[in-house]
């Protein structure tokens, strides 16, 4: 077993994953109503809803930020990164990563 503290050759590779934290950044709302207040009127709701489907006609309940965030870090976790770090830079929540370099 190689000791990593005393073997230089070690090499890391380092991923960070970002969250932003300000809740005020923008509307999650995807109401066709809100999309034609925010253009004046200048689109019906109805035009928006099917010029943009995806966007605008009915959904599924959306995943909850926490399940959503835990599916992302247990795909991470897939890749073989390991969680070293979380921190906070402004607005934003860090969640820095890091693996073994694959040497070639």
């Amino acid at each position: 077993m190689v000791d990593e503290k005393s073997d230089d050759s070690v090499k890391w590779e380092y991923f960070i994953l970002q969250v932003n934290l300000d809740n005020n950044s923008g509307n999650n709302e995807t109401s066709s109503e809100i999309a034609s207040q925010k253009l004046q009127g200048s689109l019906s709701p109805n035009f928006i809803k099917e010029q943009f489907p995806e966007q605008y006609n009915d959904q599924k309940k959306p995943i909850h930020p926490v399940n959503q965030l835990q599916k992302i870090l247990n795909k991470v976790g897939d890749q073989g990164w390991e969680m070293v770090e979380t921190t906070t830079m402004g607005k934003l929540y860090l969640f820095i990563f890091k693996k073994r370099k694959k040497s070639f």
